[in-house]
């Protein structure tokens, strides 16, 4: 039988740990979970919570079990996670190297905003060459700054929030940012697994944050966008809807939408969305050792026949080879691309 997938957990309002040898069971606002310590691939505890115990803590380590803590109105999330192990492969070496060549750093800052672009076009489309010929790295991300403000414009307007990304008075920040804590845990969980540092991006600056976390979300921002963006409108004409009631329908509509097949056209398989994410960190792991001449980020596509691309990795799902594979896929990214339109 298959190994049963490790599980993304989200607690609102933790009331209580009770830590076993091989399980855990946490009470919560909403139900109780009992799930062994190995079948955890990262936990979010949103809102106030219990004090945390060492036992429980020194569990999620031995396991390799990122923490993030996240609180309504804090800018900042509470990340907690493992050392990293030996480096063998000189990895962090090399990444430390890439992201102080100017060179580099632009080339995959580039190829992060080109794709979080791609994931927006549902709601606003920008030039595919807009980063032709442009090596300075502050005006790429004034560029990015430019999408930004009118794509947000957009998303609140359409969903008749008087409102702006920035400011916190508003159910869409609120699930927005605990979205975005909640994937945080699970890219962290891969980023650790490949003995990469958290804390040396390349597009985000600071190093007091996991800021290769937040660089290697960004491709996929705008898909997560959309599914905030779907729960609220579910509520609109709803009154009297908790703000919890919300957050726990957009958490749900998360965790399914990671389950949703895609078809990625350069490792040329069928993944779950989920796998992207242990993908990216998988492309910039052989990019960075030499593997692979390009940072090739995995996303939802079409089949488009040519040769296949030198990718160097692959993703965990179905690959070419059976012979319904093709029609599979166009089937795949037609649903896929269906639910990224605008209803």
């Amino acid at each position: 039988m298959p190994q049963p997938r490790k599980q993304y957990l989200w607690f609102p309002y933790l009331s209580k740990i009770n830590i076993k040898k091989e399980s855990v069971v946490f009470q919560y606002k909403g139900g109780e979970l009992n799930i062994k310590w190995k079948y955890i691939h990262s936990i979010m505890l949103y809102g106030e919570s219990i004090d945390l115990p060492q036992e429980f803590l020194e569990k999620c380590t031995f396991y390799k079990i990122p923490i993030v803590i996240h609180r309504r109105n804090v800018l900042r999330a509470v990340f907690i996670c493992s050392t990293l192990p030996p480096d063998q492969d000189n990895i962090l070496t090399q990444q430390i190297l890439f992201r102080e060549s100017v060179k580099k750093r632009i080339y995959i800052s580039k190829k992060l905003l080109k794709a979080k672009f791609e994931s927006m076009k549902w709601l606003y489309s920008i030039r595919e060459d807009i980063f032709y010929k442009l090596n300075d790295l502050d005006k790429i991300i004034n560029i990015e700054a430019i999408h930004a403000r009118k794509y947000w414009k957009d998303y609140y307007l359409k969903l008749g929030i008087l409102s702006e990304r920035r400011r916190k008075n508003n159910i869409a920040t609120k699930c927005l940012d605990a979205v975005s804590k909640f994937i945080s845990g699970i890219m962290l969980r891969w980023i650790l697994y490949h003995n990469l540092s958290p804390y040396h991006g390349f597009l985000h600056k600071p190093t007091d944050y996991p800021a290769l976390v937040y660089d290697l979300i960004e491709p996929y921002r705008g898909y997560f966008d959309k599914v905030v963006f779907d729960a609220i409108k579910q509520f609109k004409d709803q009154k009297e809807v908790s703000e919890s009631k919300i957050m726990a329908v957009v958490i749900d509509n998360l965790k399914s939408f990671l389950d949703i097949k895609v078809y990625v056209n350069s490792t040329r398989q069928i993944v779950t969305f989920q796998e992207l994410l242990h993908g990216i960190v998988l492309s910039l792991r052989s990019y960075l050792l030499g593997q692979s001449k390009r940072f090739i980020v995995p996303l939802p596509s079409k089949p488009n026949g040519g040769r296949p691309v030198n990718s160097g990795y692959k993703l965990y799902g179905h690959y070419a080879g059976k012979t319904d594979f093709w029609p599979e896929t166009k089937k795949i990214s037609k649903n896929f691309e269906d639910k990224m339109k605008m209803n």
